[in-house]
């Protein structure tokens, strides 16, 4: 029962999306490299060619934390899941600082065009309003 409430809490923590490569240890000896796909205090989902199996112990190298063990839960295809055996403060991990980074840097330059553009049709309302009002009319105009 133990391991089905750690799992369900797993199921709720706040996942982070990631696009970067990471060192995994499934044993004292070797690594393997994978692709972090998310991460979330309790845990993470990553894709490698290794066949890692479901209730083995590994060992993820985390910039900002350092190794964190954890538990493969699943495995599908080329991706996997597994459980930290205790969760980890996101705000230390530099995956996460850079991501948080790089949605900002996004929203930021998204948004100029919009803005500019926002602001030149303004503009050119303004424009056309005023030249409406004014007391002219063009000359040769049928």
């Amino acid at each position: 029962m133990g391991s089905k409430m750690m799992g369900d809490r797993g199921r709720r923590a706040e996942r982070m999306s990631v696009d970067v490569a990471a060192r995994l240890r499934p044993n004292d000896w070797s690594h393997v490299e994978v692709t972090m796909l998310d991460l979330s205090e309790l845990g993470f989902r990553a894709r490698c060619d290794a066949r890692l199996q479901p209730g083995g112990g590994i060992s993820l190298d985390i910039p900002g934390i350092g190794a964190v063990e954890a538990q493969v839960e699943w495995r599908k295809a080329n991706q996997f899941g597994a459980r930290f055996f205790v969760p980890i403060d996101l705000s230390r991990c530099e995956w996460t600082l850079t991501q948080r980074s790089h949605a900002l840097a996004e929203l930021l330059v998204d948004r100029a065009p919009a803005r500019r553009s926002a602001r030149q049709l303004a503009d050119a309302q303004t424009r056309q309003k005023a030249v409406g009002a004014l007391p002219i009319h063009k000359r040769g105009v049928a």
